[in-house]
């Protein structure tokens, strides 16, 4: 049976595609990049969906995996309408933005649940400028930076508790790794995407 191959640009299409049906409304930047030894698409937006979510669409675009334990990168294989398939990206890398709007919310919220921490320790409710220069990092609180307080914040927060279905990412099936993770390292491959 022959394999389709999917370029890194095919890819970006694919993932462009497949967010964009399952997050309408959502502006995402997806760009591909090949260079020597690999590929990897980044996918860039601001607010929206959490990483989470976005990262369980398209985790499945990724021709490799990573274990760590052994610094060894595997092959993932795949099918595609029923077709063996071969992706040529390694790494897919998202990363959030977060708007002002998104920033002050999530410091009203720390407000609200450390109210009585942030007096006790005579700490002013912070600002978003505050948060965007990072001096913030220099305050504790329970052991914690503001900044990381804020930011644990942001990264949980969603616009929406169910990500829609895509009909291109449906079309995709992975079926399997090499195994070699499995069988040497830590117990199998890591499909884990980047954020950067």
């Amino acid at each position: 049976m022959t394999s389709k191959y999917f370029s890194a640009a095919d890819t970006a299409k694919l993932v462009r595609q497949s967010l964009k049906e399952a997050f309408a409304g959502v502006s995402f930047s997806v760009t591909s990049k090949t260079y020597s030894g690999g590929a990897s698409v980044r996918v860039v937006w601001t607010d929206g969906p959490n990483d989470d979510q976005v990262k369980a669409l398209i985790g499945k675009f990724s021709g490799s995996y990573f274990d760590s334990s052994l610094d060894y990168q595997g092959s993932v294989f795949h099918m595609v309408d029923g077709q063996r398939a071969t992706f040529a990206v390694d790494h897919l890398f998202t990363s959030r933005d977060f708007s002002d709007a998104s920033v002050q919310r999530a410091i009203d919220r720390l407000a609200r649940r450390f109210a009585g921490n942030l007096k006790q320790e005579g700490i002013e409710k912070p600002t978003v400028a505050q948060w965007r220069s990072g001096s913030l990092y220099s305050v504790q609180l329970q052991s914690r930076s503001v900044h990381s307080l804020i930011a644990g914040f942001l990264q949980k927060n969603t616009d929406r508790l169910r990500v829609g279905k895509s009909k291109t990412a449906g079309r995709v099936f992975v079926t399997h790794d090499d195994g070699y993770g499995r069988a040497m390292g830590t117990g199998g491959g890591s499909r884990e995407l980047a954020h950067v």
